[in-house]
């Protein structure tokens, strides 16, 4: 008689409180093996073909890009018409935005982000954009670049005031001239953000 297989052990069901254990466990099981799970391929079934549980990831991303271009409209139609004022709403999230700002730089995110930056990458999408997206947006803005010009002119104009009387007879004084600027636009800044 031939030996009784013994069964097969269970694993543990996935809780909220073991959800991350769980999770680290299989992201490390896939990086060793892209097939470890049942469902990363399609299969061929009978009467029909299931799809994989997550799709190839060419079809994913065509799919994603195709989603976003044809949602344009349906964008526009949102920002221009909004559920909350987002002035209010940004107002209202500030605690929000300060405590992942914190956690932000206390775990240096900005540092670890840049060194996911593939610049190859950046360039090409940098080089099939093409200049009208710059361009265009500083032209759509001109109404908005006149109103804050108008906003900080006459405060320019009294810095510049301030600088010209200013000696600049020695490397020294220029140098003082040039700090002088800088902390001046740095004023006219706070002054305008109140």
């Amino acid at each position: 008689m031939g030996k009784r297989r013994a069964p097969k052990a269970k694993a543990a069901p996935v809780t909220l409180d073991n959800f991350l254990a769980c999770l680290a466990v299989n992201m490390a099981k896939v990086a060793a093996n892209p097939d470890a799970f049942a469902g990363s391929k399609a299969t061929v079934g009978n009467p029909v073909t299931l799809a994989p549980r997550v799709p190839e990831a060419g079809t994913w991303a065509a799919k994603q890009i195709q989603r976003t271009m044809a949602a344009g409209a349906a964008w526009k139609e949102g920002v221009m018409h909004p559920k909350k004022n987002p002035v209010e709403a940004a107002k209202a999230a500030n605690g929000k935005y300060k405590a992942k700002m914190a956690a932000a730089l206390q775990a240096d995110s900005f540092l670890k982000g840049l060194g996911n930056v593939d610049v190859d990458e950046m360039y090409r999408v940098i080089e099939a954009t093409g200049e009208e997206v710059f361009t265009g947006a500083v032209q759509r803005r001109e109404g908005k670049i006149r109103h804050r010009i108008e906003e900080i002119r006459d405060d320019v104009l009294a810095l510049a005031t301030t600088i010209d009387a200013m000696p600049q007879d020695t490397e020294a004084q220029r140098e003082a001239r040039v700090i002088a600027n800088l902390r001046g636009m740095k004023a006219i800044g706070q002054k305008r953000r109140g």
